[in-house]
């Protein structure tokens, strides 16, 4: 707790609700918020041996959030290697394609965890 500067919780009994509701409110400040989406993506196709950054509206994003993206199934030679909002309520993806041949990802429901600074 006190690496992330908060004190102890009171020693008081729960009959003394205020330093407890103090505390309590202070822990949840201190603890980062999180918000999950899930959302129906078509990426366009991945050339052969290549990155690319391909952006998709995913409303309630915005540019301070830290995401997490996971694409549900597998695709050999095919991999997020990068992820980032790119502007408020633009989810940008880095696909990679591993192999000698461009690969179409599949549409899907992909799903997004943003953690709010």
């Amino acid at each position: 707790m006190r690496e992330l500067g908060i004190d102890p919780p009171p020693k008081q009994p729960l009959t003394s609700w205020a330093p407890w509701s103090q505390w309590f409110q202070r822990l949840r400040n201190a603890i980062a918020k999180t918000q999950t989406f899930t959302a129906t993506l078509d990426p366009t196709s991945v050339s052969a041996n290549t990155t690319d950054e391909q952006t998709f509206t995913v409303e309630g994003l915005s540019t301070s959030d830290i995401v997490y993206v996971n694409k549900p199934t597998h695709q050999t030679g095919l991999g997020i290697v990068n992820c980032r909002v790119s502007a408020t309520d633009t989810l940008a993806i880095t696909f990679g394609n591993f192999t000698g041949s461009p690969i179409d990802p599949s549409s899907e429901d992909y799903f997004i965890t943003a953690i709010r600074r």
